[in-house]
């Protein structure tokens, strides 16, 4: 069975870029372009996975990372942070992508995440 994973960012390339290259890989990709988006996505849908941008308008990825370990239904989901910003890592997620993307990095970060 194919793993569900869900791309929270408001930047349409880098979740077409990141789409491309983990549907190639063989994984479910689904899309959000924004906080709300993605909260409603990640509530409806079954996700294995979701890689979430920090610095959207609206509902930044701390504000949706917050929601989601607060929902019973979604705390469980992993979350791979997804950001141009420094000094992330220390944050409590399940791993971390700097940007600009490095295909090699993303596909790593998300195979040990998923395994």
């Amino acid at each position: 069975m194919m793993k569900k994973i869900l791309i929270i960012d408001d930047n349409n390339h880098n979740r077409l870029l990141v789409k491309m290259v983990l549907e190639k890989k063989g994984y479910y990709v689904i899309e959000a372009q924004s906080g709300r988006d993605g909260l409603l996505k990640a509530v409806s849908e079954d996700i294995d996975l979701i890689i979430l941008d920090m610095m959207m308008p609206e509902i930044d990825g701390w504000e949706v990372m917050e929601k989601l370990k607060d929902d019973p239904k979604t705390k469980d989901i992993p979350i791979i942070i997804f950001s141009a910003l420094d000094d992330l890592e220390s944050i409590p997620a399940s791993g971390y992508i700097p940007k600009p993307i490095d295909i090699n990095q993303l596909l790593q970060t998300v195979s040990e995440v998923m395994k």
